[in-house]
């Protein structure tokens, strides 16, 4: 009980950070506006005051008015077409509007000049790459991490010391507690874009994530797993609809657990994208699945088991900031599988805020970004397993909560952490779990 605690407590003062800064950021915008009026007509009476442009240029960023930015930026540089520190913001306010061609040009020039802070020379080394590969018909981007981890509860097994067979409770026994375990962890996440050049933007998307752990004492429990998809993203009408695209994929995993097939899948989706607006965008789904499920037989009793999975969602983005967001994502799932009691209704959300912040160092390039998340899913089988109870038609009601935090120290390399409790309360003793995951090592970026 100790350690859910003190978690929750760690858990509640990140969001409760977040929160608040949230809601001074509500609070100060009016203030801003004002500011940022009177800045405008100081700097059009001083066009020379360069320092007065740059507080004008560092409010209109706040207030999230790019183009205001921009053009106060380029009327420096009518005047002084070498001032690194201009030519280097301009550079990073066409970055986030997506006008990489204007990006590398004021990068460059912003490069070039001997006077550029040390600090923005490094920014500028993670930036002007990345914005060349934008402009490259083909990108490939990828996330690497490798660590050590913990587990309080490697084989999620009950914590009610009650199994429930074939309608009756018994006492769960010594030789199968549950066990705590360090690990060893290897994460991989590779995406590639196609893009079509087609003057609409269309393009094709393949997505791959890898997986593994490697356990200290319960190898049993190695986990593998792999997931890959690919499918054109299309702009269903660029002229009246900028922003709304539709995305036809195919998707398909293969898992293992101790080195045996656990749970493989196949199946097709489609998404619909509506980012139309600077602070918000919108991503629904609809997801289908086959899966074919292998009971390794390290677990009592599983799940799932053979049969479809169909899912619908909507990722949603709302930005608060250029540092700030909140990504809510509510689900339905249903799973119709070959036995009765294997298939059920799945309802839930998952809600996760990110904050961008500045490392402790001048010399490191990129933001650091902290993120609490929670998430919770509510699980109704449609009849009772005859093996665990066929009186009681199963009911699950699982939530997890953590918090990551990303450290990039150069632009490709860092350090990463997450810390996650999760809970899963059922109506039957055999699923009523929980479990305490660390995770930390170093992270590579391309």
């Amino acid at each position: 009980m100790r350690k859910l605690q003190r978690f929750l407590a760690g858990l509640g003062f990140s969001v409760g950070v977040a929160l608040a800064a949230q809601a001074d950021g509500r609070a100060d915008h009016q203030a801003l506006v004002a500011a940022q009026a009177r800045l405008l007509a100081e700097t059009l009476d001083a066009p020379k005051n360069f320092d007065l442009v740059f507080r004008y240029v560092q409010v209109s960023e706040a207030l999230g008015d790019y183009e205001a930015a921009i053009s106060a930026l380029e009327r420096v540089l009518a005047f002084a077409p070498h001032l690194s520190r201009a030519n280097f913001e301009l550079a990073t306010l066409y970055f986030r509007l997506g006008s990489y061609d204007n990006a590398v040009h004021y990068f460059k020039a912003a490069g070039a000049a001997p006077d550029l802070p040390v600090q923005l020379r490094a920014r500028l080394t993670a930036y002007l790459p990345e914005a060349e590969k934008q402009l490259q018909p083909m990108r490939w981007a990828g996330f690497l991490q490798t660590g050590i981890g913990y587990q309080s509860n490697v084989a999620a097994l009950p914590d009610t010391g009650f199994l429930s067979l074939f309608g009756h409770n018994a006492p769960q026994g010594s030789n199968v507690p549950q066990q705590s375990d360090g690990e060893v962890f290897g994460l991989a996440k590779i995406s590639n874009i196609y893009d079509l050049e087609n003057q609409r933007g269309d393009r094709i998307e393949t997505g791959f994530i890898g997986y593994g752990t490697g356990q200290f004492s319960l190898s049993q429990f190695d986990l593998g797993y792999v997931e890959a998809n690919i499918g054109p993203r299309l702009a269903l009408d660029p002229a009246n609809w900028p922003g709304v695209t539709i995305k036809p994929y195919v998707v398909g995993n293969l898992s293992w657990i101790g080195g045996t097939s656990y749970l493989n899948s196949g199946g097709a989706g489609v998404t619909l994208g509506f980012d139309t607006a600077r602070d918000w965008s919108v991503e629904p789904d609809i997801e289908w699945r086959h899966l074919s499920v292998n009971n390794p037989g390290h677990y009592q009793i599983t799940a799932l088991g053979d049969g479809d999975y169909i899912s619908v969602s909507a990722d949603g983005i709302y930005r608060f900031t250029e540092l700030m967001s909140v990504d809510v994502r509510p689900i339905y799932a249903r799973a119709s599988a070959v036995n009765p009691w294997q298939s059920f209704n799945q309802g839930g959300f998952q809600v996760s805020f990110h904050e961008e912040f500045a490392p402790p160092f001048p010399w490191m390039p990129l933001q650091w970004t902290v993120m609490p998340y929670f998430s919770a899913l509510w699980d109704a089988f449609d009849a009772p397993d005859p093996a665990v109870n066929p009186y009681v038609r199963r009911c699950d009601f699982a939530y997890y909560g953590g918090v990551m935090l990303d450290m990039p120290i150069t632009a490709n390399f860092g350090l990463s952490g997450m810390m996650q409790y999760a809970r899963t309360n059922s109506n039957l003793p055999n699923f009523s779990n929980d479990d305490l995951t660390v995770l930390f090592g170093p992270t590579a970026r391309f």
